[in-house]
């Protein structure tokens, strides 16, 4: 080979390595751009999008720390609805305490009205008091009652007088068919309570023992119910029975409710007569 070809043959190997060389450079410098072919720099889209993706690591740890605050708050929030449940719950057991308070000062009022209505009854014996008198002068010139008699406020009879029991008359009325004896105040006739099974003075009605009074076994069981004046009553052979009452109809025409069912000795009583329908008071012993 001539000296000239040598020369050219050396020159085209060294153009090829050159060529070669930029080339892998160029491959390299593209590769590191991510491939775009693109100058580097704020120019370049995919330094932009790295610079996005960077913000949102950075946005992702912040809601990281951001869910663990969530989370410890959300344990406060169930720490404090499990404290509010239980004041409730405490709550709740001293609404049923009240209410226990209320029907038991209920039940006091109940029977301070009856002390009332026992009071009333005794400042009305006061005002009869005139007329015992009587009554017992002539009962121990006669021998006996059947001449008194008790009389409305018009003179009407409403019937006769068959005993005294601590100063406080007693006469016999016949009502529906008995005959009952009540004791006699200015402005009521007077015999046992009526009782009811239902709360409000409803439901079946049942009287009290006549016994307790001390009245003869002859006359039926008797009571009278406020307003009115009617007359409840069951025949002497009755059993006695004890029975669960919820309310009770006192004598000054209020109806007082239990709490809860009290048990007492009664009979099934009938309502036989209207008092107020027939005689006029304030009554009178003559």
């Amino acid at each position: 080979m001539s000296l000239r070809a040598k020369v050219g043959w050396t020159a085209v190997t060294l153009l090829l390595s050159v060529s070669l060389a930029g080339v892998t450079s160029s491959l390299a410098l593209a590769e590191s751009r991510g491939n775009s072919g693109l100058p580097s720099g704020p120019g370049n889209p995919m330094a932009k999008l790295q610079q996005e993706i960077n913000a949102l690591t950075h946005r992702f740890a912040e809601l990281a720390q951001l869910g663990q605050s969530v989370a410890g708050l959300k344990q406060q929030i169930d720490a404090l609805q499990k404290q509010i449940t239980t004041l409730q719950q405490q709550g709740a057991a001293i609404d049923t305490l009240q209410q226990q308070m209320t029907r038991l000062q209920q039940q006091v009022a109940g029977y301070s009205n009856l002390q009332q209505q026992i009071n009333a009854l005794n400042s009305q014996v006061g005002n009869l008091n005139t007329q015992v008198a009587t009554v017992n002068a002539r009962l121990g010139s006669l021998g006996s009652s059947s001449a008194l008699a008790v009389f409305d406020a018009h003179g009407n009879k409403i019937g006769d007088v068959v005993g005294v029991q601590d100063e406080i008359p007693w006469v016999s009325v016949t009502a529906g068919g008995h005959v009952v004896t009540l004791r006699v105040f200015a402005e009521q006739l007077v015999g046992g309570f009526v009782w009811f099974s239902g709360a409000s003075c409803a439901g079946t009605a049942y009287i009290s023992d006549p016994a307790m009074f001390n009245t003869a076994d002859i006359f039926s069981f008797a009571a009278v119910r406020e307003p009115g004046g009617v007359i409840y009553t069951a025949d002497p052979k009755t059993t006695v029975q004890r029975v669960p009452v919820l309310s009770v109809a006192q004598h000054d025409g209020t109806c007082f409710t239990f709490s809860s069912p009290v048990t007492q000795s009664l009979v099934p009583g009938t309502p036989v007569m209207t008092l107020d329908l027939q005689f006029s008071r304030p009554y009178s012993v003559h």
